[in-house]
């Protein structure tokens, strides 16, 4: 048995990347995510000022305690005093505070528009990030809401460091590095909403480092879009078209495009967490030719030259790959070649039950019984395999249903066979 070194140069960490936002973009497709961006843009617009008007009281109630006071924060957001009537909002919600119906009704309307938005999000993040256990209502809910809280109460925070700035220094955040870096806050803020949605809010959540990547890109092609938007967008044509109503209409364009960058960065950071199972999937793909396209023969048909070379073992023929009664659970996809499986009789002989062949799986009866092995399978020509590990194993099956299918219907004929030997 022979294996060779994997090693990634910078060409093929070049590679490696392309192909990880390569599968992101079509796994967004398949998976309906401009649906749940237009959801998820949706349910946060409708959210946004009953969480505003919230964070906004507790932060009055620490700085100040009149509806002038609260309506002033809010103002200094910069774009909804063309949207929402500010003043008397502010002033309608604090008295609906109050005990009685119209404050339990107020209430009730906002944890709607809240649930709104939060089920957007799960929804979409559910698409991504399949999970087989039964959900969290309550989680689902919750975590979203109190992602968006947590990132508007960070950007009140800006403002009212900004005026704290004001009153202790006579100066604002408006000039030199301190307005880079006033600029820089709600992308930190989005950053936040991002990181913690896609470790937080999905049952089945990537690790820390795939969230991060996921984030990276999120923010990184947003904040290219912003920037085109500020230097290519006339907000005065539009102003001519539709009056007070033309931020309204780029403030909706440019949350649409944020959850569409959400949701591709959550798709990214799902390929990033399991890369190595979605490359064997496009290697059996382009190895039975269904549904591959040019580009995935060009990004994926060497692949197992190089991210899944760790993967790959050799053996010469009539070599043994593993013995019965041997305690270990590694699976084998053949590349070339093929391999007997053979069972051990009462007197000592063996019995060949199959022959396997090159694009199969076999010794995943060891994995799915969590046993020791059942049977000897031995190299019948020289054989060359991808040896899977069983966590790897499992998050092929469960990505790939057709995969999943296929070693259902394989265990089953091997089973037949075998009770017809023994029989």
């Amino acid at each position: 048995m022979s294996s060779k070194p994997f090693n990634l140069s910078p060409l093929r960490a070049g590679k490696a990347l392309f192909q990880r936002v390569w599968i992101s973009i079509q796994y967004f497709g398949s998976n309906g995510l401009a649906n749940h961006a237009a959801a998820g843009a949706y349910g946060f617009l409708l959210s946004l000022m009953p969480a505003l008007l919230i964070v906004a009281f507790l932060v009055s109630l620490i700085y100040a305690s009149s509806p002038h006071d609260v309506a002033e924060l809010i103002l200094k957001m910069g774009f909804l005093g063309d949207i929402f009537d500010v003043g008397s909002t502010v002033e309608r919600f604090l008295n609906a505070l109050h005990p009685g119906f119209t404050g339990l009704t107020s209430l009730a309307s906002m944890l709607l528009s809240a649930i709104v938005f939060a089920f957007s999000m799960q929804r979409g993040l559910n698409s991504i990030f399949p999970n087989t256990k039964p959900a969290n209502p309550v989680k689902n809910w919750l975590v979203p809401l109190g992602l968006e809280l947590a990132v508007i109460l960070f950007v009140f925070i800006v403002v009212v460091s900004a005026r704290l700035s004001l009153m202790l220094f006579g100066t604002d955040l408006n000039g030199g590095m301190l307005k880079i870096v006033y600029l820089l806050f709600p992308f930190a803020g989005l950053s936040l909403l991002s990181l913690g949605a896609y470790r937080l809010a999905p049952d089945r959540h990537p690790g820390w480092r795939s969230s991060l990547s996921g984030t990276v890109l999120c923010i990184s092609v947003y904040a290219i879009l912003s920037a085109f938007f500020n230097v290519f967008i006339n907000p005065a044509r539009y102003n001519i078209m539709y009056g007070t109503l033309s931020r309204l209409i780029l403030l909706l364009a440019k949350v649409y495009f944020f959850f569409v960058f959400f949701f591709i960065g959550a798709q990214f950071a799902f390929v990033c967490e399991y890369f190595d199972a979605l490359i064997f999937i496009k290697l059996r793909m382009i190895r039975s030719a269904s549904g591959v396209f040019f580009i995935d023969k060009f990004l994926f048909s060497p692949a197992v030259n190089e991210r899944l070379q760790k993967y790959v073992r050799m053996y010469k023929r009539g070599e043994t790959i593993f013995l019965q009664g041997e305690d270990s659970h590694d699976i084998y996809y053949i590349l070339s070649g093929s391999a007997s499986i053979y069972i051990n009789k009462k007197n000592g002989e063996q019995n060949r039950i199959a022959l396997i062949e090159a694009d199969n799986f076999f010794g995943e009866m060891g994995h799915v019984l969590a046993g020791r092995r059942s049977a000897t399978a031995k190299a019948e020509s020289v054989l060359t395999a991808l040896v899977l590990p069983p966590s790897l194993f499992v998050q092929i099956l469960t990505i790939d249903r057709n995969a999943d299918n296929k070693v259902i219907e394989t265990l089953s004929e091997r089973l037949k066979q075998t009770n017809e030997q023994l029989g």
